[in-house]
């Protein structure tokens, strides 16, 4: 669902925070909210663009930051793991993030400002599907910082990925810093969110 700027919120930068039905995504956005950003919310399908690229549409000029939360990755294992059940997860998992990632680069691009872009991964990438679709998305964070970084207004991209034992707090706290300035001087990493044992 995505929501629309009142009055009193045009001054405040604005955050798109994408899969927000999970409780990750959730508390992502009510971490931004507590910082002060003005947040839009919407949960695409995983294979389907379009509710992010309408939600991107209604975020206006003042778009600042742009965070894609993921479903917990995959744990089935090796001997479990088949042909048909990989490639759906991967379709679902890696599509989802890079085609999401795309459409996010383009419109802090075209908004010529700047910004930040954080992908969110909600579990460690357990499992063999979830291992390579974590491994992927992680190369994928560095190649898209490096082509943002060019831009005229360079934008930021970086990842957050849960670590054994990560909470849910956790993982918000450090996705709503690297989408805030308190990171501007962070790209291209993937930080792991743990409970530090």
């Amino acid at each position: 669902m995505t929501q629309h700027l009142t009055q009193q919120e045009q001054e405040a930068p604005v955050a798109l925070v994408s899969g927000t039905a999970s409780a990750v995504g959730a508390a992502v956005a009510q971490a931004l909210a507590d910082q002060g950003f003005h947040v839009l919310t919407c949960a695409p399908d995983a294979r389907d663009s379009a509710a992010l690229v309408r939600a991107l549409a209604q975020a206006g000029d003042r778009l600042h930051a742009i965070l894609l939360a993921g479903d917990a990755l995959a744990t089935a294992g090796l001997n479990a793991m088949t042909a048909d059940l990989f490639r759906t997860f991967w379709e679902a998992e890696v599509e989802r993030v890079v085609l999401g990632m795309q459409e996010a680069m383009r419109a802090l691009r075209d908004r010529g400002a700047g910004g930040s872009l954080v992908g969110i991964m909600a579990s460690p990438g357990e499992g063999p599907a979830g291992a390579a679709a974590a491994g992927a998305i992680e190369h994928f964070c560095r190649i898209a910082a490096v082509e943002a970084g060019a831009f005229p207004a360079p934008v930021r991209v970086n990842m957050v990925r849960a670590g054994k034992a990560a909470k849910t707090e956790g993982l918000a706290a450090a996705s709503a810093w690297l989408a805030g300035p308190r990171s501007r001087m962070v790209t291209g990493v993937t930080l792991v969110v743990g409970d530090g044992g």
